[in-house]
């Protein structure tokens, strides 16, 4: 009869090796394999995006993203008695981008709700 010993400290500490390691994107590679860029967004769906956010935004060509600030203005906030400025983190935005297949968008948002 063969005596297996399992470990289960072994079997964990394996665990969290391969994780970090795979978190931290440690992987061999060639060299040959760039990123893909993402396709831009056209004229007429940035006009599109506009139209429907009821709102003029930014398009950065360099990242291919269309974002769109939401500021609030109906807000009054106050820390201890001092009024806060609302661009101080009450705004928002929305941001749109391609997928890399170019078949599909990604929506982006951040958003302060009362």
């Amino acid at each position: 009869m063969t005596n297996t010993f399992f470990s289960r400290r072994a079997w964990l500490k394996t665990g969290v090796y391969s994780t970090a390691a795979g978190l931290a994107g440690t992987h061999i590679s060639k060299g040959d394999n760039a990123p893909a860029k993402t396709p831009s967004l056209t004229k007429e769906e940035i006009a599109a995006i506009e139209v429907a956010m009821g709102k003029k935004g930014a398009y950065d060509e360099g990242q291919a993203v269309h974002t769109t600030p939401l500021p609030r203005n109906d807000l009054k906030v106050t820390v201890k008695g001092e009024p806060v400025p609302t661009p101080f983190g009450f705004g928002g935005w929305v941001s749109i981008k391609r997928t890399v297949n170019g078949k599909s968008a990604v929506l982006m948002s951040d958003c302060v709700f009362q």
